[in-house]
């Protein structure tokens, strides 16, 4: 396990801070809570919603306060109006030990029948410290205001400084809109289509890209951020990991 240095920690709280500031501006306040349950409580019935993700549900899946949180950004009436959730795993290959045997799914019973994950060729091996960030939502009347990418970003650089991951991962569907906003809104640098047919998260068939980036590209980017430097819209790398 790699720590942080000092400047980093300083970095990362900086940028934090801007990311607190944006938030006054438009008069929201940001929370974060290691209580999922809370998080399962709201995205199950929060506004055009979409329900919680088996990977993140607290009653099929290990996630609990010392491997998870989630943030959360509220308006004057205390009203959630964003919010996105991360998640601790270790692994030698996260795909081969979480995804292919649906570990990252739900805590499955010992069964003698195998329903192998339809991974697509070339999915990149991520190992080390990971962290699976995803649960992200903001409310119909706050969309158009950047607010998916100001939580998530708050959420990976509490993640990084909290779990000290090696990678943050997230998962994404397959369509051409929702890979420009993974690439964009959310600043997530690089991704590989994951799998086709049926997707263990969602129990249907969905096609799925996995995104990650290194700390070090992430810490690039929170660089770049707190320069002014906000990175224009550009395509993915489809590096390997």
């Amino acid at each position: 396990m790699t720590l942080l240095t000092r400047e980093e920690l300083a970095t990362i709280q900086s940028s934090i801070d801007e990311k607190l500031d944006r938030a006054d501006a438009l008069g929201l306040s940001a929370h974060v809570d290691d209580d999922l349950w809370k998080w399962k409580e709201h995205i199950e019935t929060a506004p055009s919603g979409i329900g919680a993700s088996r990977t993140l549900d607290p009653a099929l899946n290990d996630v609990r306060p010392g491997n998870s949180f989630w943030v959360n950004l509220r308006d004057s009436k205390d009203r959630i109006v964003a919010c996105q959730a991360n998640r601790f795993v270790e692994s030698e290959d996260f795909v081969q030990e979480y995804i292919c045997t649906h570990r990252f799914f739900g805590n499955r019973s010992p069964t003698l029948h195998y329903f192998p994950v339809q991974l697509c060729d070339s999915v990149p091996v991520i190992r080390g410290n990971i962290s699976f960030a995803a649960g992200t939502w903001v409310h119909p009347e706050y969309r158009g205001m950047a607010l998916s990418g100001l939580v998530s970003k708050v959420g990976r650089m509490l993640a990084l400084r909290h779990f000290l991951f090696d990678y943050v991962v997230g998962f994404i569907e397959a369509t051409g809109n929702r890979r420009q906003y993974g690439a964009n809104a959310l600043g997530m640098k690089n991704r590989r289509h994951l799998l086709t047919g049926r997707y263990p998260g969602r129990n249907r068939d969905q096609e799925m890209d996995i995104y990650w980036m290194h700390r070090g590209e992430f810490m690039s980017q929170i660089y770049q951020e707190l320069a002014g430097e906000e990175p224009n819209p550009v395509p993915l790398k489809m590096r390997t990991a």
